[in-house]
C-alpha cells in the first residue's frame, strides 16, 4: 500500500534526506535566518518496526546501518540532496491534505524507511548525535520538527484541560441578558458586548487540576499570567501574537512587579510555558519538567532551508518559540467556552479556552 501523508509529514522524510545530503544544520535566530554556527551530523537514528542509523562518512557517502550492526546500503551524500530537492518540489504542489510522492516512497525503501513518521511515545521527531564544535561534546539528542511548508502546527492543542475560569463583575446580568449574549456566534462580538454592558473578567480557576498543577510546577502566578492573555487576545482590540498579547499584560502590571523592565518580567513567564510546552508538557499528564526534545527544534522553512534551535542555546530557542507563536481560539462546541452561565452561588461566569499555534 503507498504512503500517504500531508506536508508536514511528508517534512519529516524531507529533514531526514536534506540532512543526510549537508551534513550538518545551521543554528537560527528568532527571524528563521541561519546563522555561522552549525552543528555537523555524526549520526541519525531512526526507529520503525527496525533501528536504522544513518552515518555520514569522509568519503561523502552516508552508511545505512540495521539494528544488527551491518550495513544495509551505501549511497552518496550528493544522491540525498537530489532527493531532498525533488521531494521539497513534490511537497510544495502537494494537495493540502494528503497526497502520494511514489518516487521519493522509492527511495525510502532503499534506506530502510518504511513510514512517513516514526511512532514516538514523546514530542521528539528525529534523534541526532551531532558534535557541538563548542562544547566538543557529541550528545545523542531528540528533535521537534516544524515546517512551513503545510498548515501551521499547534504548540499547546487545545480541550476540555485548557479551559480557564471568569467570574463577570462590574455587572448584573438577568437570564435574558445571558441568552442574547450567548446568541451571538462570533466570539470576539460576544466578549465586545459583554464589556459594553460594562462587565470585567476575573480570573476564578483552572478546571482541569492536571493542568492547572502545571502551570504551578512551571511558575506560582502562570495560571493568573495566561488567564490575563486570554482575556487580552479576546477583547475587540484583541492581537492574537503571543508577543503582542505579553505587551499588553506587561502594561496593565497584574503583578505589581516594580524592577526596571516590566515586559522582561511577562515575557520570561510566557517564554517557560512556551519551551516547556515545545518541549515536553501536555496539559492533561502530570509535568516533572523532563524534556522529550531535549535537543531542541529543527524548522523547515517555506524555501526549504532548515535551521536549528539547539536545546544548548537556550536563549535562540525560546526567542524563536516567542515570535513565531499566537494564541488560537479552540472549538466552543466541543470545547465548552466562551458561553456564559449562572453559577449556583449566583454569579455569572464564562470561560476561556488556551491553544497556541505557531504563525505561518
Amino acid at each position: 500500500m503507498a504512503l500517504s501523508g500531508n506536508k508536514g509529514e511528508w517534512s519529516e522524510i524531507y529533514t531526514l534526506f536534506k540532512l543526510l545530503g549537508d551534513g550538518k544544520v545551521h543554528a537560527g535566530d528568532a527571524d528563521m535566518n541561519k546563522l555561522d554556527l552549525y552543528y555537523p551530523i555524526l549520526n541519525i537514528i531512526r526507529e520503525e518496526s527496525k533501528r536504522y542509523e544513518y552515518r555520514p562518512y569522509i568519503d561523502q557517502h552516508i552508511v545505512v546501518i540495521d539494528e544488527d550492526g551491518r550495513e544495509y546500503a551505501r549511497i552518496s551524500m550528493n544522491r540525498f540532496i537530489q532527493e531532498a530537492e525533488t521531494l521539497l518540489t513534490a511537497i510544495k504542489n502537494g494537495d493540502s491534505r494528503s497526497f502520494e510522492i511514489p518516487d521519493s516512497e522509492m527511495f525510502m525503501n532503499k534506506i530502510g524507511c518504511a513510514l512517513l513518521k516514526a511512532p514516538s511515545k514523546d514530542k521528539a521527531d528525529i534523534h541526532i548525535v551531532i558534535h557541538d564544535l563548542r562544547t566538543n561534546m557529541t550528545p545523542n539528542l531528540g528533535f521537534s520538527i516544524k515546517s512551513q511548508l503545510g498548515s501551521a502546527s499547534t504548540l499547546l492543542n487545545a480541550g476540555l484541560p485548557t479551559n480557564i475560569l471568569y467570574r463577570i463583575e462590574g455587572v448584573d446580568f438577568t437570564d435574558e441578558d445571558i441568552v442574547n449574549i450567548n446568541s451571538v456566534k462570533e466570539h470576539l462580538l460576544r466578549m465586545k458586548k459583554i464589556v459594553d454592558y460594562g462587565g470585567r473578567f476575573v480570573y476564578c480557576d483552572i478546571e482541569h487540576q492536571t493542568f492547572k498543577n502545571n502551570l504551578l510546577f512551571l511558575d506560582y502566578c502562570m495560571p493568573k499570567f495566561i488567564a490575563e492573555c486570554l482575556v487580552v487576545d479576546s477583547m475587540p482590540n484583541k492581537t492574537s501574537m503571543i508577543s503582542e498579547a505579553v505587551e499588553m499584560v506587561a502594561a496593565k502590571n497584574p503583578f505589581g512587579f516594580t524592577g526596571d523592565d516590566i515586559i522582561a518580567f511577562y515575557e520570561h513567564k510566557m517564554k517557560v510555558l512556551l519551551l516547556d510546552a515545545a518541549l515536553g508538557m501536555t496539559p492533561s499528564k502530570e509535568w516533572k519538567g523532563r524534556y522529550d526534545a531535549n535537543g531542541g527544534y529543527l524548522v523547515v522553512r517555506k524555501d526549504g532551508e532548515i535551521v536549528c534551535y539547539h536545546f544548548y542555546n537556550r536563549n535562540d530557542v525560546e526567542d524563536y518559540l516567542y515570535h513565531n507563536t499566537r494564541f488560537e481560539r479552540g472549538s466552543r462546541t466541543r470545547h465548552n467556552f466562551g458561553s456564559l452561565f449562572r453559577g449556583n452561588d449566583g454569579n455569572v461566569y464564562i470561560r476561556l479556552n488556551l491553544q497556541i499555534r505557531f504563525k505561518k
